[in-house]
């Protein structure tokens, strides 16, 4: 659809359908707990826009392998759009199969997941307006204990070396009005996630925290930093209300990843999010456009598949940036310790430092 159309739809629902303010009841504190075989190392896969079902996703996914195989991992994350064009409205589907089991069983680790705007489409796929579609994960993960979401907004403790904050961007930027009017931006449920994510990263204690939505705070890619998005017109499409959620955790959280744009990016600290890192890895189910945006980045990657590679440990936090050929061969791109210790420097190899 393009950006006239949504503005002019948009417009006209919204005259139909104001936001419902009211009372905020605050959200539950789900947790999901992850346990890993070496309390003081953490390796993690970070892969987002995954859920094409094409030969990509399958390239991307066969590639993850063979990274964790000679480095390693021990997490998965899954940043949002699982499935295109839009998410399974029941746990039973056989989508669950050929785009999360076939693929990624393999690496035998449990995944973090995250809804994205697909996930949730309502009238057409993508526009974010319906919640049913991430409820529908959430139950598969009742059945899959590979796929780990709890809740749309939860968090996952790995000790007291990190703990991961998954938000739903979607309701905050969808392209129509969302179902759920008290899910709207600036809403009851908006609010009480923002409270949620304060007060979650106020109490955690871990080493690093690091917070997980499918929409990016920055991006050069084609959608655009948020508050901006794709160029539209109205708040509730452009992601004032994603950007002022992510503004609760800069400087309180160490990185900030996310998808959405099909392309790998990472951000040093900006001067609208001092002391946060953030990145973008969208791109483990296709790729489109190339650099937008005008943003310095410490790294970015447009019209290659591939995804991320976390290392952790009480001394480090690093990340490497992985492409993905056409014959399924991951190449490194890029890597930094984004957080370090005198004595552990950036030439090191991921395994000895994290």
């Amino acid at each position: 659809m393009s950006r006239s159309s949504l503005s002019l739809l948009g417009l006209l629902l919204t005259a139909c359908a104001p936001t419902v303010t009211g009372p905020v009841q605050p959200l539950p504190d789900l947790t999901a707990t992850i346990t890993i075989p070496d309390p003081e190392r953490l390796r993690v896969i970070v892969m987002g826009d995954q859920g094409t079902g094409t030969e990509v996703q399958r390239q991307v996914a066969a590639a993850m392998q063979a990274v964790c195989a000679a480095q390693g991992c021990d997490l998965g994350i899954g940043l949002g759009d699982n499935f295109y064009p839009a998410g399974p409205k029941s746990a039973d589907s056989p989508l669950f199969k050929t785009r999360f089991e076939d693929l990624y069983g393999p690496l035998n680790i449990p995944f973090l997941m995250i809804p994205g705007n697909h996930d949730e489409s309502g009238f057409f796929g993508g526009d974010g307006s319906d919640a049913r579609g991430a409820e529908a994960q959430i139950a598969y993960g009742k059945l899959n204990p590979q796929w780990v979401m709890p809740g749309r907004t939860y968090r996952a403790p790995v000790n007291t070396l990190a703990e991961f904050f998954v938000v739903d961007t979607a309701p905050l930027a969808a392209y129509l009005p969302v179902r759920r009017a008290s899910e709207r931006p600036g809403g009851p449920w908006d609010m009480a996630q923002r409270a949620w994510l304060i007060q979650a990263l106020g109490n955690s204690t871990a080493r690093w925290k690091i917070v997980l939505g499918h929409h990016p705070l920055f991006s050069n890619g084609k959608h655009g930093d948020a508050g901006s998005y794709d160029g539209l017109p109205f708040a509730f499409q452009r992601g004032d209300a994603v950007r002022d959620l992510y503004g609760l955790a800069c400087s309180k959280a160490d990185l900030m990843l996310s998808g959405h744009d099909h392309a790998l990016e990472v951000f040093a600290p900006q001067p609208e999010c001092p002391g946060t890192w953030t990145a973008v890895s969208g791109a483990a189910g296709k790729t489109e456009g190339g650099r937008v945006g005008s943003r310095a980045a410490a790294a970015e990657v447009y019209g290659k598949p591939g995804f991320l590679w976390l290392g952790m440990s009480a001394q480090t936090l690093i990340v490497w940036v992985f492409t993905v050929a056409v014959d399924g061969v991951p190449t490194q791109a890029w890597s930094q310790m984004i957080r370090d210790l005198p004595e552990c420097v950036q030439s090191q190899p991921a395994p000895a430092c994290a």
